[in-house]
């Protein structure tokens, strides 16, 4: 007589609720903390990472290990009827974070609640912080900023107008001409307008590198690369390596007081790579350097545009400049003086 098989082993099924019905499997539950990392990472944002983190014991883990954050700011209400807010934010800022190092115990309630938030992610690498703009120069087009030991840049890009090309036809790309040769040339006005509107971008590039500062603090075991934008896309302040970071941190590594800048114009730039022409385009570059230190022609451009074109080698900004670096001389030098702020 032969033996039978035993049965199949089964899963206890739970028991029905009130209503009759199975609960609902929660599947979530039966992915490996792998996975579950992998999808915290593509989230990205901090403010739904940080809602995540109060799903359960397990959620708070693997969230508390997520590599990579953006973390966005609030923007002004656009029904709030104090119109001035932008401005009367900056200004506070600027008074704790411009004038002096922000303190450890800094209290302003909007920043302090989103660095508290980040300060549970144990093994942030790399960090983008969004803030809102306080440029309200429609013809800067793009700027960047790097700030360290040796390196303290910050390049704006200005034009009048852009006229694209993507949709037209390659026959027409060559009849480029100017409508108004007043509206691309630089005029006194435009000079001292992209002047201004140059040394009011480099303070607020300040002024975010001072922000930086304070968020990477508590993280500068584990940071390796960090960047703080402006809201509109327009520019950024970036951390690179490691060693920026640390010469973020470092009390010793100081912005100099002295500097320099160049100026470069362009009445019609065409753009090949990106299709687009650019008119009345303005390049401005400003070092701040020490006083020993000699000017360098190109304002140290060609050093940063190394670095950043082996990540962003298509971004308009360096387009632009290889092309006018190679092709035309500065038109201006600019004396930078630290004491007009």
């Amino acid at each position: 007589m032969t033996s039978q098989p035993p049965p199949p082993q089964t899963q206890p099924q739970p028991p029905p609720s009130s209503t009759g019905e199975q609960p609902e499997t929660d599947h979530i539950n039966r992915l490996p903390d792998e996975l579950l990392l992998l999808i915290c990472t593509k989230i990205n944002n901090a403010k739904s990472l940080c809602i995540c983190n109060l799903i359960s014991k397990r959620f708070s883990t693997v969230v508390r290990q997520t590599p990579s954050l953006f973390l966005t700011f609030p923007h002004r209400n656009p029904n709030n009827r104090d119109e001035n807010l932008p401005k009367k934010l900056f200004n506070y800022l600027s008074q704790s974070f411009f004038r002096k190092p922000p303190p450890n115990n800094f209290d302003g309630a909007l920043f302090q609640s989103a660095i508290d938030s980040l300060k549970g992610f144990q093994n942030v690498r790399d960090l983008r912080i969004e803030l809102p703009s306080f440029q309200h120069d429609e013809s800067i087009r793009n700027w960047h900023a790097e700030f360290g030991r040796g390196a303290n840049v910050c390049v704006i890009l200005f034009a009048t107008s852009l006229r694209d090309l993507r949709h037209q036809s390659p026959s027409s790309n060559h009849q480029i001409q100017i409508q108004n040769p007043d509206h691309a040339s630089l005029t006194n006005h435009l000079l001292r307008s992209r002047i201004a509107s140059s040394n009011q971008c480099f303070r607020e590039a300040t002024w975010r590198q001072h922000v930086l500062r304070h968020v990477v603090e508590n993280h500068r075991r584990t940071l390796e690369t960090a960047e703080i934008c402006d809201s509109e896309q327009k520019g950024k302040v970036v951390v690179n390596n490691k060693q920026q970071v640390n010469d973020l941190l470092d009390p010793e590594v100081k912005l100099p007081a002295s500097g320099y800048g160049k100026l470069w114009h362009v009445q019609v730039l065409r753009l090949p790579e990106s299709r687009c022409v650019l008119y009345g385009a303005t390049v401005v570059a400003i070092r701040r350097t020490d006083e020993s230190e000699e000017e360098c022609e190109d304002v140290g451009v060609k050093h940063l545009m190394k670095k950043r074109c082996e990540v962003d080698k298509h971004g308009l900004l360096w387009e632009v400049l290889r092309h006018i670096l190679e092709n035309h001389a500065p038109a201006r030098s600019l004396n930078i003086n630290a004491a007009r702020r």
